[in-house]
């Protein structure tokens, strides 16, 4: 992990996710991008004679943008003590979601990581459909953190495994989180229904990673309960996760993902981050 990309509203919710990603550049001795992205909706929307008239305006916005960015910054800057040289921000122009991948593809970041504020619908405004379209297109991991969840170190991550398109790489990659941390991980697959042959199948694919991944810090257990979701709380109750890590591909519908009980659960209730990345196909 190198570099680290923060999208910033300049929220009070935003500066304590900043906090958070600020602990991740310590323990990850990567650099932090803090980015804030200002859009004129009037200008971009005008034809070019009519936007001359609103230079003026846009003008004062970047600077009045710029100001708030540089204030932010420093905020981040004193409270993470994070070396200067780990640390820089960045102004951009255009609308919230395409220059938060853009920045992350021009950066090769390793992983963005994002604030909520966990009230209706899990996302504020501003954070809802830029979080699920971020999730959606971008080609690394996004980390989700909850407004009040703990400012320390992750111990446990807990993985839930759907089973489909290729675990052993997503088992990488969340390793490639943990590992650095110091912190255990517990893969689990929930089977919500009984069927010997689908239970057999399960079975057999945990024992084949764990056995692929012998030596590291990992649990794999496949567990029987009637709902998927309250399987996962139950277990998540007893082991007392820091984050909830889930693998995604292209077939899954995202905003099913982000209007779950599950995301509901684990951050607007529990204020358990989450830790979501792409899985690739089999």
């Amino acid at each position: 992990m190198k570099t680290i990309l923060f999208p910033t509203d300049f929220s009070d919710n935003s500066m304590h996710a900043a906090l958070y990603a600020g602990m991740l550049a310590r323990r990850f001795d990567a650099k932090l991008i803090i980015l804030h992205v200002f859009t004129n909706i009037i200008s971009l929307s005008l034809e070019p004679q009519t936007m001359n008239d609103t230079s003026i305006l846009e003008m004062q916005l970047q600077k009045n943008a710029l100001q708030n960015l540089e204030i932010f910054s420093e905020k981040v800057f004193l409270s993470t003590e994070l070396p200067e040289v780990q640390i820089e921000h960045l102004l951009e122009y255009g609308f919230v979601t395409e220059c938060i991948v853009e920045v992350s593809k021009r950066f090769k970041v390793d992983m963005i990581v994002m604030g909520t504020k966990g009230v209706s619908n899990v996302f504020d405004k501003w954070m809802g459909s830029n979080a699920e379209n971020v999730v959606k297109s971008a080609e690394c991991p996004v980390w989700i953190v909850p407004i009040n969840s703990p400012l320390t170190v992750p111990q446990v991550f807990i993985y839930a495994a759907d089973l489909q398109e290729d675990e052993v790489s997503a088992t990488k990659t969340l390793l490639e989180f943990s590992v650095p941390l110091g912190a255990s991980c517990k893969v689990i697959h929930i089977q919500a229904y009984f069927d010997n042959e689908v239970m057999l199948k399960s079975g057999e694919t945990m024992a084949d990673l764990s056995k692929e991944f012998e030596g590291n810090n990992i649990t794999f257990k496949d567990l029987n309960r009637k709902e998927v979701v309250k399987g996962i709380e139950t277990y998540s109750k007893n082991q007392k996760p820091d984050v909830l890590a889930l693998a995604v591909y292209e077939k899954t519908i995202f905003s099913n993902l982000f209007n779950s009980s599950i995301t509901k659960h684990f951050v607007e209730e529990s204020k358990i981050p989450m830790l979501i990345f792409k899985k690739e196909k089999s």
